[in-house]
């Protein structure tokens, strides 16, 4: 019988939660605990959907990636963290330690990384649903990997076939694609005139990144000149943009199997003033 592992992008989740919510709910105390609340939320619900045998949550670590190390506009356009969420973090990962999950960082790497490398590792008898809201995830997607959109209504799940169809190109193609039209979020500039409709038209037509690059003489128009002159660029921006699946995280399949104390999650709960029932599990 084949197992189920969720691995949830944490911070995607956390922001997610912290916009979602007014920061007007608050404990006693006068701290704000939007964010907890609403990633408590969607955790207890995935929890009881899914039923996971496994349960991970990954993490950005706080200092800089190798990506920005290579391109050092690399997310420079993201504003900092607010205050007022910076306060909950240490709530949120108390949360998590209560919920038995292992909470994974690296530094040097982004949580995308930690994601890439547990799936990538995952046991042939295990599917792995990424939890995130962030679509770079979504170069992931396997007959072994669902990412999970969460939503209030209905879940999004992207097989290989939606992301296809949402892209116009195959999972393993997205950071072709990004390096080609570049990726607003990231800050990865893309090569000039190249748009999402010239970029999958040219992987259509050559399959890669590199198949486009050895006929980039025969693109017509500027963008096609655009791109023949910045090679090595659309070579580091496919770097930049691809997630890496081997990097050097503890990962223990035994420490990540869900098994959670309901007594020590309903004292967390209880201590950020909080009332919301304990996931239930089969």
């Amino acid at each position: 019988m084949s197992k189920t592992c969720l691995v949830l992008d944490c911070f995607a989740l956390v922001y997610r939660a912290f916009f979602g919510l007014p920061t007007t709910i608050r404990r006693q105390d006068g701290q704000a605990i939007n964010a907890v609340l609403g990633f408590y939320n969607t955790v207890s619900s995935l929890i009881e959907q899914f039923q996971p045998d496994y349960f991970f949550v990954a993490s950005d670590h706080p200092t800089p990636t190798f990506r920005h190390n290579l391109f050092e506009d690399y997310k420079a356009q993201r504003p900092p963290m607010p205050e007022e969420l910076r306060g909950q973090i240490p709530l949120i990962e108390e949360l998590v330690h209560s919920l038995g999950a292992p909470l994974v960082q690296l530094p040097g790497y982004e949580a995308d990384d930690v994601i890439g490398t547990i799936t990538n590792h995952a046991p042939v008898d295990t599917h792995c649903y990424v939890i995130t809201t962030d679509r770079d995830a979504l170069q992931l997607v396997d007959s072994q990997v669902t990412v999970v959109v969460p939503n209030s209504r209905a879940n999004k799940m992207f097989t290989p076939e939606l992301v296809k169809h949402e892209m116009g190109v195959a999972p393993e193609r997205i950071p072709d694609l990004k390096a080609l039209m570049g990726d607003a979020s990231d800050n990865i500039p893309g090569i000039p005139l190249v748009g999402p409709k010239t970029a999958v038209r040219w992987l259509t037509a050559y399959g890669s990144l590199d198949g486009v690059l050895s006929n980039s003489h025969l693109l017509p128009g500027k963008a096609g000149t655009n791109l023949a002159e910045r090679q090595e660029e659309a070579l580091l921006y496919r770097h930049l943009a691809t997630i890496q699946r081997d990097i050097p995280t503890f990962c223990c399949w035994q420490a990540g199997r869900l098994n959670f104390d309901e007594n020590e999650v309903r004292q967390t709960l209880d201590t950020m003033g909080i009332r919301a029932s304990i996931p239930q599990v089969g």
